[in-house]
């Protein structure tokens, strides 16, 4: 229940969020949601996959994820402990403000933070949290005044030299051939014959990259659509929905989407609905 919650988080009378927390890594899911996402990191370090590229992040630094980016967090092996303020804003509250969304549109992924302006920005989200835990007299003005602070910021920051991203060509290319064709039925030797690659080279450097393996990478992507399908297209028949995102097998679908979301496609819908 977990990824749903948090997929929905903006779904009640708050258009913006934040969260204060600490805890040991672990692996996550691909992600994708209408939501933009942005995270302090107080302490640790790790990877963040964003769209198809890995991100290293350690403390002081930001991690910006735009609406509709596919993402998935990376542990470092051996696990560690991560402090950070996540900060979430809905389509609606962005796009009530073209400055905000200007600002985060060309924001980079990865931001380096001094000393000063990563206690700023720690002041800021902390405040934004207690304000909207609170809502005492004139919270949402306050909340609108942190987030003006904010984004002045990281459009400051935003126009600096940043820490190097992982980039793997290869990789890329891979998910971008993954993205066009997952709809259809792919099987792990055909993608290696398109790059010239063997199985077991292409398995190594994806699962290295990725941290997951292509076939579990590609079983996600196609949940993550059906997600969208099965909240977008209201009327449309499950098995339908199923079969437009790669399954030929609707048992296979409904065993799997259960797996990964908690909740069967069907009840998916109806809390889609709820929102």
């Amino acid at each position: 229940m977990k990824h749903i919650e948090k997929e929905y988080l903006l779904q009640d009378r708050h258009q913006v969020k934040c969260l204060w927390r600490k805890y040991e890594t672990s692996p996550g899911q691909l992600a994708y949601h209408r939501e933009y996402e942005i995270h302090f990191i107080k302490k640790g370090s790790g990877y963040y996959f964003i769209k198809n590229r890995k991100y290293p992040f350690s403390h002081n630094n930001l991690v910006v994820i735009k609406r509709e980016e596919i993402h998935r967090f990376i542990p470092p092996t051996p696990a560690v402990y991560i402090e950070k303020g996540s900060l979430y804003f809905s389509p609606s509250f962005i796009n009530k403000n073209q400055r905000m969304k200007d600002v985060l549109e060309v924001a980079p992924h990865i931001i380096e933070l001094n000393e000063r302006e990563a206690t700023f920005v720690e002041i800021i989200f902390r405040n934004i949290a207690n304000e909207i835990e609170n809502t005492e007299t004139n919270w949402e003005d306050i909340v609108y005044y942190h987030t003006m602070l904010f984004l002045s910021l990281l459009k400051r920051c935003s126009t600096r030299k940043y820490i190097p991203l992982t980039k793997n060509p290869v990789i890329e290319s891979v998910i971008s051939f993954i993205e066009e064709n997952f709809p259809k039925d792919m099987a792990l030797s055909d993608i290696a014959k398109t790059f010239f690659l063997s199985t077991s080279h292409l398995s190594h450097i994806f699962k290295k990259e990725i941290g997951l393996g292509v076939k579990q990478y590609i079983l996600q992507r196609r949940i993550m659509e059906a997600k969208k399908l099965l909240t977008e297209n209201h009327n449309e028949k499950v098995s339908a929905i199923a079969k437009n995102v790669g399954f030929t097998d609707f048992g296979l679908f409904n065993r799997s989407f259960k797996k990964i979301t908690g909740m069967t496609p069907s009840g998916y819908r109806k809390f889609s609905k709820r929102r």
